[in-house]
Order: C-alpha cells, then sequence, then structure tokens
C-alpha cells in the first residue's frame, strides 16, 4: 500500500494549505438596520408645512378646523425606529441582506460540518475566492475535524458552479446525482469546468452485512482513509437543463475500526460477507450526469421539480474483481398547498449497480439509513448493490424563520447477488422543527421513529 499512502500524503499536503483558521473575527451585520430600512425612512419623511402667506384667521367653520389639526398632526409624525430585536427579524425576512453566514476573513468561512454520517459534528473552514484577479478562475477548499476524529480536506480550483450570493457545494464524496442541481451559474456563465483534489480519514464507520435482513447484533465499525482527484465538465443548456461529465482517479485503504466500543469488522465479516475487505484496489470513474431543475428557489424550494439521472463506470485497474457500472436517480418535486407557506415534498431516489466481474466493494455500496434517506434508522444501517427511497414531507413555514414538518420514509436494498423485494420495505415517520430564512435551512432539528428505534436529529443542512 505504498504507493497509495504517497498519494494520501500528496493530497493532504496540498489540502493542509487550507487549515488555518483565523482565531479572532467580528461581525456586526445582524446589528445593522436592513438595506430597505433607508428607504422606508424616506416614504415616511416628515411632510413639508403648507407655505402661509401671514397671520391665519380665525376658523370659520368645523371643516377648516379639522383641516387644521391634520395639519398640525403629519408635522409631528417621525418614522418608526426598529428595535434590536425587530432589526435582526427584518435581517432574517431580507433574501438579498447579508448575515452570520456571509461572514469571512480573507476569503476564509468558519464553519460546523458533519463530514459523514455519525462522524460527530467537526469544525473547520471553508475557503472561497471567486473570479480571482477579476477573470472566470475560482478557488475553493476546505479542512474539517470533527469530534469523532473523522477529517477532510479538499482543494478546487475553476470554474466552479455557485450561486450569486452563496460559497459553491461541498465535495464530500462527488457521487451525489443531484450535485450540481443546487447550484446556478451568475451572471450568463453557462460552464462548469474544474478539478478537485480530496481527502478523507474516516475512522469508525458503520457496517451491519449486506442486504434488508442484516441485523443490529452484527454492527460493527471500519476505518476508511481514501483520496480522490477528480476533473468536471458541465454545460447549461438552459437556465434549467444542464449536463455534465466527470472523471477521476480514486485510492481506498479499508482497516479494522477505531471505536473500542464496538467490534471491528473483522471480528464478524470476511471478504464473502463484506466484498472488498482484504483487497481494495484502485479505481477509475467515469460519469455523464444530466439534471433538469425546475425550482423556484434551489436553496429553500416552495414549487417546482428537479430531476437528475447519473450513469458510471468503475474500472479495477488493478484486475477485474470489481468493476462494475452504475445508474443513479434523484427525483423531487414540491407543490404549494395553496400557498408557499404550506407543502408537499417529495422525493424518489434509486441506485441500482450492476457487477461486470466479481462484486461491487461493500464501502462503494449504497446505503439506507441517517438524517437524508430513513431517518428512523442508524446510520448505513442497509447497504446494497440496488436502493430504492420514497419520501414525503408535509412543510408549514409557520413564520419565518420557523418552519415545522410532518414526515415519512420508505425504502429497501437488495440482498446480495438478488434484484429488489418490495415485500421487505422498511419505513419510518417522524416529525421536524427547522430555522430557515428565503434561500437556506439553518438548523434542522428532526424526530424520527422506526420499528427497531428511535432518532433525534441534529443538522445544519435540510433534509432533501
Amino acid at each position: 500500500m505504498g504507493s497509495t499512502r504517497g498519494q494520501y500524503q500528496i493530497v493532504l499536503a496540498l489540502a493542509l494549505l487550507l487549515v488555518p483558521v483565523p482565531a479572532v473575527w467580528a461581525y456586526s451585520a445582524l446589528d445593522q438596520a436592513p438595506p430597505h430600512a433607508e428607504p422606508l425612512a424616506k416614504s415616511h419623511a416628515r411632510p413639508q408645512a403648507e407655505p402661509q402667506a401671514g397671520p391665519q384667521a380665525e376658523p370659520q367653520s368645523r371643516a377648516e378646523v379639522l383641516r387644521r389639526q391634520r395639519q398640525a398632526k403629519l408635522l409631528e409624525l417621525t418614522p418608526q425606529t426598529p428595535d434590536s430585536i425587530e432589526r435582526r427579524m427584518l435581517v432574517l425576512e431580507d433574501p438579498e441582506s447579508r448575515n452570520l453566514m456571509d461572514a469571512n476573513v480573507w476569503g476564509f468561512y468558519p464553519r460546523t460540518q458533519f463530514v459523514s454520517r455519525g462522524s460527530g459534528i467537526g469544525l473547520g473552514t471553508r475557503f472561497w475566492r471567486p473570479n480571482v484577479g477579476g477573470r472566470p478562475l475560482d478557488i475553493a477548499g476546505s479542512a474539517f475535524y470533527t469530534l469523532k476524529k473523522y477529517q477532510y480536506y479538499d482543494f478546487q480550483i475553476g470554474r466552479i458552479p455557485h450561486a450569486d450570493y452563496s460559497l459553491p457545494l461541498r465535495s464530500w464524496k462527488g457521487d451525489d446525482v443531484y450535485e450540481l442541481a443546487d447550484t446556478r451559474l451568475p451572471g450568463s456563465a453557462k460552464l462548469t469546468l474544474y478539478g478537485t483534489l480530496r481527502f478523507r480519514h474516516l475512522p469508525q464507520e458503520d457496517y451491519f452485512g449486506l442486504g434488508p435482513d442484516s441485523s443490529l447484533e452484527n454492527h460493527t465499525t471500519y476505518r476508511q482513509d481514501d483520496a480522490t482527484a477528480e476533473l468536471v465538465a458541465g454545460y447549461a443548456l438552459a437556465p434549467w437543463f444542464q449536463v455534465a461529465a466527470r472523471g477521476g482517479y480514486q485510492t481506498y485503504d479499508i482497516g479494522p475500526g477505531e471505536d473500542s466500543n464496538l467490534p471491528s469488522i473483522d471480528d464478524v465479516f470476511n471478504p464473502v460477507t463484506a466484498p472488498g475487505l482484504l483487497a481494495q484496489p484502485d479505481f477509475t470513474r467515469l460519469t455523464g450526469q444530466l439534471i433538469i431543475d425546475r425550482r423556484d428557489e434551489p436553496g429553500n424550494p416552495h414549487r417546482g421539480v428537479v430531476i437528475a439521472i447519473a450513469a458510471s463506470r468503475y474500472d479495477d485497474i488493478d484486475g477485474d474483481d470489481f468493476r462494475f457500472n452504475r445508474f443513479a436517480l434523484d427525483a423531487r418535486a414540491f407543490v404549494p398547498l395553496g400557498n408557499p407557506q404550506r407543502i408537499i415534498a417529495l422525493r424518489l431516489r434509486g441506485f441500482f449497480d450492476d457487477p461486470l466481474i466479481g462484486r461491487v466493494p461493500f464501502y462503494l455500496q449504497e446505503s439506507l439509513g441517517g438524517s437524508h434517506t430513513l431517518r428512523g434508522f442508524d446510520s448505513f444501517r442497509f447497504r446494497g448493490e440496488k436502493v430504492i427511497l420514497g419520501q414525503v414531507e408535509y412543510r408549514w413555514l409557520a413564520a419565518l424563520p420557523f418552519e415545522f414538518a410532518v414526515f415519512y420514509d420508505i425504502g429497501t436494498v437488495s440482498a446480495p447477488g438478488k434484484d429488489l423485494d418490495f415485500d421487505d420495505l422498511k419505513s419510518n415517520w417522524g416529525v421536524g422543527l427547522r430555522i430557515k430564512n428565503f434561500r437556506t435551512t439553518l438548523v434542522r432539528l428532526d424526530y424520527a421513529r422506526s420499528f427497531e428505534t428511535s432518532v433525534f436529529m441534529f443538522r445544519v443542512s435540510s433534509s432533501f
């Protein structure tokens, strides 16, 4: 594994350039009046008194008395001055206002983040410099370290997709079929072209076995180190229609888990029940993506649909034991119920792997369980070569920034060597509270319950 370790070290050295996090930073946007305060004051400016020719005579009628009283009252009007609480609420309600998430020092944005499902919350920074030197060249990067000793580093350069007002999406894994759907290039830009270097250290990943009948009693952990180098190219044929291609090189190193409270994967499973446990080849990957996005606001949609389709080829460069194709689909719809404050959100997600020779490594198989899929089950609870998931949420924006939700998730995975069995579906229900502004979800609190367990989740991202 010497060559693999060398590649890890190269990627890590590049990513470490992004580690410094400013120790002290100040931001006062929330204490300032929102951008519309000045026009508001102008609209309520004190009216000018009508010019008087000389001393006014005594009013001759009741109507004249009332007219003079109204004129005197108008001269006493002053604009309403919002107190500190009102100013903060106006900042939340204004989609164009700066907020705490925009705070940065020289392009470094302090952040908290979950690196992987079950990683625990991490502290770190993101770096973002769009249009370097006034040219269409963007530079991005990030570095995170979590409470469970997970590590994540990446570096990106090129024409990176992003919305006018926000950082680009995180490149946590690069396999998400909707990765480019949540962005809209600024101005008239249509081209996406950037390179990514990424390294992850995941010391306590969960593994229960393969298929829908995997058991909680077989709960184990494993360590995964992976490095990725890839190039992404995309083009927007229309504001709502994008095509993209990505090609890359991936290395993996799997070892014993580092959670002292659970057995390691090699204590319970073998290369038959966990394919790829003993040998982890390097992979080349080529993916084509198609995205149709008709949502009104990608970060906080109230109406519209988004459909993302991807087809990938994974080639084992050390042999033919783990070569496979993958087809993936992620479709979402948002239907307002009379007004945009009450919506039904729907999602259908599927992954279908086709091993050309041998099997798909267990660490590359998709899974269900966790805060974005089957929320009433542990993270990575069910794994399989074929995965199907359906989700429905009723969302009620009671008053900014508070949104309430009721949801239901259902799905299953295939058993090894078999197709999906829809008689073995897993499901859960739950309720949630979200804190949002017009453009994104700031905090998500979800409680989900299944036949197996109950889960309370705190996240800083939307469910879907």
